[in-house]
């Protein structure tokens, strides 16, 4: 058993690189044109032989707009686990990584670095965040492990870099600053083993348009609603082998 964990499409805050967290945003026109090429990559998948059997989804609404827009190509319903919502990021919710530093006496330049050192007013405590996201993830793999057939998860940026680095045993504030998840991206562990072993990091290709132009920099700013510090992405339309 695979599970692909695809992170939600573009919403107007993305384009302007205002952390999203636990506000409710629908998807921008650009996002929902990144909805139906994700749709269409899983679409593939299904008539390739890929055994898609359980979707997904946390409850706030960019990615029940991203799992509809998957669903209705493969044929399913998505499934609502709260659980899988992005960490709640209190009063920084709404406001730029300039905005942060300029209101929190350079808070997010720390946040880049070490983000389990920063203390976000109002926000949910990392520490509870990775325990519940790990928790659903063990809890829908047990449910599933007698079935036939692979997983969709249709998540956010911080949950896909929890679960990760889980998957790689990896220290988070380290793993986070080395990853890139763009919106839209498909990343895909193999369930079989304990813990899931990582086939692949972001595959974004699904999304470049005619002019090879890739539909996450239609906007200028980043696109994240947990933001990473630059890295390299793995990013694959024909994803290598783990």
């Amino acid at each position: 058993m695979r599970c692909f964990l695809v992170r939600h499409a573009q919403t107007i805050w993305n384009g302007e690189n205002r952390l999203q967290g636990h506000s409710d945003l629908p998807l921008s026109p650009l996002g929902l044109e990144q909805a139906k090429r994700v749709g269409a990559y899983f679409r593939a998948l299904r008539e390739a032989g890929v055994g898609l059997r359980r979707l997904y989804v946390s409850h706030l609404q960019r990615s029940q707009q991203t799992a509809q827009a998957i669903g209705s190509e493969i044929g399913l319903a998505p499934t609502i686990e709260p659980a899988f919502a992005e960490i709640g990021l209190g009063q920084w919710e709404g406001l730029t990584p300039e905005e942060i530093d300029a209101r929190f006496a350079g808070a997010y330049e720390q946040w880049k670095t070490t983000p389990s050192m920063v203390s976000i007013p109002g926000a949910e405590p990392l520490a509870l965040f990775r325990a519940r996201v790990r928790q659903a993830f063990t809890a829908m793999l047990t449910a599933h492990q007698k079935e036939s057939g692979d997983l969709v998860v249709v998540t956010h940026g911080g949950v896909i870099a929890s679960l990760l680095a889980d998957c790689v045993e990896a220290d988070y504030d380290r793993f986070l600053r080395g990853v890139s998840l763009e919106n839209a991206g498909v990343s895909a562990v193999n369930c079989r083993h304990v813990p899931p072993v990582v086939m692949w990091v972001n595959a974004t290709t699904h999304l470049t348009s005619a002019d090879d132009r890739p539909l996450w920099m239609g906007s200028a700013g980043a696109t994240s609603s947990l933001p990473s510090s630059p890295s390299l992405p793995v990013s694959s339309s024909r994803p290598s082998q783990p």
